[in-house]
């Protein structure tokens, strides 16, 4: 480890994140996965709202993917790619908070009291789906994973989406192209702990998953992942009001 490196790793302020407060709530996460976040630099603040003023959503999540990476911390032997995909924007709005040292409110109409009101977005108001027992009881808390009907579910890792991402940037330059807005990608959810798949395993995988499995196994496949939606949605709850995080959250002022 280089020094500056040893240095920084002492003695910048850090904060540990729970992993059972992430929306994934740490149920594909080995047990000795840890994560800590820092604060943002001004530079970094200023290369964020840059890109945002380009007005490209692919920019900005690349840019808040960008901004997660360079300021968290993690065990030996992981890196960025192994964050769920799901989580990584729970992240980078508690390394916002961290930065700014005060809540993040989302405002929302009221009906109860017909106005505007505001929320915190934290893990108090966070709204965890409860997946169903009878679901519960197939997780494997060893390969942190779901072993359902043959098959073990977990969550896409960043690493995963990215990798796809890629493949289908390079695809969009094909004549064919088009082809691929047609495939399922359901694979994504059956890989484990991969970090990355190449483009020539991608490629199999939709070719698997498309045509070689029988209509019965295709469908039991996708049932799963349905089972799991839920689980990756953001909402926000206040007095057993749901709350949908989708449009609320101005990315662009988030750090004002």
């Amino acid at each position: 480890m280089r020094l500056i490196d040893f240095i920084k790793k002492i003695f910048i302020k850090k904060k540990s994140i729970d992993i059972k407060n992430l929306p994934s709530q740490g149920l594909f996460y080995k047990d000795d996965f840890r994560i800590s976040i820092k604060r943002v630099d001004e530079k970094e603040i200023a290369e964020y709202e840059k890109e945002y003023d380009r007005e490209d959503i692919n920019l900005v999540l690349g840019r808040l993917k960008k901004i997660v990476e360079g300021n968290i911390f993690l065990p030996e032997g992981y890196s960025f790619a192994n964050i769920r995909s799901i989580d990584v924007i729970f992240i980078f709005l508690e390394i916002v908070k961290f930065t700014k040292g005060k809540p993040i409110q989302l405002e929302y109409f009221n009906d109860e009291i017909g106005m505007t009101d505001k929320i915190d977005f934290d893990e108090k108001s966070f709204n965890y789906y409860q997946l169903d027992e009878e679901v519960m009881k197939d997780w494997d808390s060893k390969e942190k994973c779901f072993n359902i009907s043959g098959y073990k579910f977990t969550l896409p890792s960043i690493g995963i989406e990215s990798s796809l991402t890629n493949f289908l940037i390079e695809k969009s330059y094909d004549e064919n192209a088009s082809k691929y807005n047609d495939y399922r990608y359901t694979f994504t959810y059956f890989l484990g702990n991969k970090e990355f798949v190449n483009f020539d395993e991608i490629e199999n995988l939709i070719q698997i998953f498309n045509f070689d499995m029988e209509k019965e196994e295709i469908e039991k496949t996708e049932r799963l992942v349905k089972i799991f939606v839920p689980l990756q949605r953001y909402s926000l709850k206040k007095n057993n009001k749901l709350i949908e995080m989708s449009s609320k959250i101005d990315l662009k002022k988030i750090w004002k």
